[in-house]
């Protein structure tokens, strides 16, 4: 493409990453740009250049993921970007290219603010987002005009007699009510990404601010990634901010007021600075409980020292005021999470055991361990022969309706709900909360089952349904108890011959029956009606097992003379 005949000539331009030109002759004219574009004299470039200060292969545009990449050739005359000679260099919208007498303006065809992805340029920055850069220190070094302590001084507004100028009341003012609108603003804040454009919101409002971002700390421990961000104006400019100023906030927990050069972050050190003016810039811890969880930056390119130290103790109230807020916000999250772990647990642990477990007492729950436990099976009896008389819904509906009014009394008496097997419920009482009289607890459970079965039965009934019948075994007696499957699934459970004695008298027990062994009848002592069932030999068991039948609890009679 020669310079007098345009790239493109058409009266609406390229939509996407394009340049536009302004060639020798006076003409102009805009090209798109593909995947890679050559710029040079010979006919076979992309881009044709007739100038005899042009080299046949002068340079390249190559696109390098949503970016792209200027590189020159070893050109004889070089390659210029806003008239600095460069060797390779990732463009950014607005980038004048200079080749010989051409000069070329890069578009990069997007809209304000969008999102690119993280990349890192050359000489030590590191682009964290369009609108943000953190430069190396070997970039700029800042002027530390003043430092202060997060927890300084407060603002010190003067007694009244002592102001005389309107203007001068005025400003305090202000500054009282902006003070009052962050606190009643931020506390409807849940959210710590709300809060953060919050907290940037309202520093505007009280400081002469050009730009503001909150960065968090990255992967790496260091505060160069961006929350938050906000421009006065509204223009997405970069807002470059130093990493020698970061790393002075997050060693000293201080606040910092600085003044240093803008510069051109993609040119190294060694080379010519290209400076867009000198700005004042301050930046502030935002502690929640001592601890750093972000800093607040905002600097100013209207007028050199254009904050003061006033300005500096300011926004370090702001950021007290903030880490409040950010301590309210973390406390409201741990509350809310607290509920839903609560929740989680107590649909298989007893209350008690799900308040330890959120209080972190987990001790015991950590350890396996050999103990005594008594354990409860209940089993619907011709589950099989229900299913294929009922849909599928009306046999997940009434099976749902089953475990809530087991698990129910369960926890009515202290137990802990072990698991679901298909039709039946496992139940434990002992660690990880032992009390002296489980097996007792465990046999009126197991009665107020039943109970529980007879007044489902009664809806199931008058619905047209037919009865369920259950049988429960129970069997105290040693067990492993604690944590135990993958790495990736596990729970706490009891294993052995106790929990295996349990699950076979309930296979024993017929529809409305109690069967329990004569060990957790002698744990549960009196109190209970029992009579014995024949001595049973049970699968696993060398010696054969006493069952007793538990008819319901002991009445008492009481005489009178």
């Amino acid at each position: 493409m020669s310079q007098g005949s345009p790239p493109s000539s058409k009266t609406a331009g390229p939509r996407g990453p394009h340049l536009k030109g302004r060639f020798p002759d006076g003409t102009t004219g805009e090209f798109s740009l593909g995947q890679l574009t050559t710029l040079g004299r010979h006919p076979s470039n992309t881009l044709r250049l007739v100038d005899r200060e042009v080299s046949k292969e002068h340079a390249t545009i190559e696109r390098v993921g949503r970016e792209y990449v200027l590189r020159d050739l070893g050109s004889s005359n070089g390659t210029f970007v806003n008239g600095k000679r460069v060797s390779e260099l990732k463009l950014r919208d607005g980038d004048e290219i200079s080749v010989g007498a051409t000069k070329l303006t890069f578009y990069s065809g997007e809209s304000p603010g969008v999102a690119a992805p993280l990349s890192s340029g050359p000489g030590g920055t590191t682009s964290r987002s369009p609108r943000v850069t953190v430069v190396a220190q070997s970039h700029s070094v800042p002027a530390f005009l003043a430092q202060m302590d997060q927890q300084g001084p407060p603002q010190n507004f003067r007694p009244a007699e002592q102001i005389q100028e309107l203007a001068t009341l005025k400003r305090e003012y202000e500054k009282l009510r902006t003070a009052y609108e962050f606190h009643r603003q931020v506390s409807q804040q849940g959210k710590q990404a709300d809060l953060f454009e919050q907290i940037l919101s309202v520093s505007f409002q009280l400081l002469a601010a050009d730009h503001g971002v909150v960065l968090k700390a990255g992967p790496d421990g260091q505060f160069t990634v961006p929350v938050a961000v906000k421009h006065r104006h509204g223009r997405p400019d970069n807002v470059m901010v130093s990493d020698t100023v970061l790393q002075k906030v997050a060693e000293t927990h201080k606040a910092v007021l600085t003044a240093d050069a803008i510069i051109d972050e993609r040119f190294s050190s060694s080379e010519s600075i290209v400076a867009q003016g000198i700005r004042s810039a301050m930046a502030v811890p935002l502690l929640s409980k001592g601890k750093l969880e972000a800093v607040l930056f905002l600097d100013s390119r209207q007028q050199t020292n254009a904050f003061s130290e006033k300005d500096l103790t300011i926004l370090s109230g702001i950021s007290a005021q903030a880490g409040i807020a950010l301590e309210n916000a973390a406390l409201a999250a741990q509350i809310q999470n607290e509920a839903i772990t609560r929740a989680e647990l107590s649909r298989f642990l007893s209350r008690a055991v799900a308040e330890a477990v959120i209080r972190g007492e987990t001790e015991d729950l950590r350890q396996s361990r050999l103990a005594e436990v008594t354990c409860l099976f209940a089993d619907i009896r011709g589950f099989t022969t229900l299913s294929e008389n009922e849909s599928p819904q009306e046999v997940v509906s009434m099976l749902n309706e089953f475990f809530t009014l087991m698990a129910g009394v369960v926890f009515r008496h202290e137990g802990n709900l072990d698991k679901f097997i298909g039709d039946c419920v496992m139940a434990v009482w002992g660690p990880p909360s032992s009390h002296p009289d489980d097996a007792a607890r465990a046999l009126r459970a197991a009665l107020e089952m039943q109970d529980a079965v007879d007044v489902l039965n009664g809806s199931r009934v008058a619905a047209g349904k037919r009865p369920i019948e259950v049988g429960i075994g129970v069997n105290t007696g040693q067990a492993v108890v604690g944590y135990m499957g993958s790495n990736e699934r596990h729970e706490f459970t009891a294993i052995g011959d106790t929990v295996n004695t349990a699950s076979r008298l309930c296979g024993l027990a017929r529809g409305g029956d109690v069967v329990a062994n004569d060990s957790t009848v002698k744990k549960a002592g009196s109190g209970f009606d029992v009579e014995p069932l024949p001595v049973t030999q049970v699968k696993g068991k060398e010696k054969g097992v006493q069952p007793y039948r538990v008819l319901g609890l002991e009445i008492t009679n009481t005489h009178h003379d």
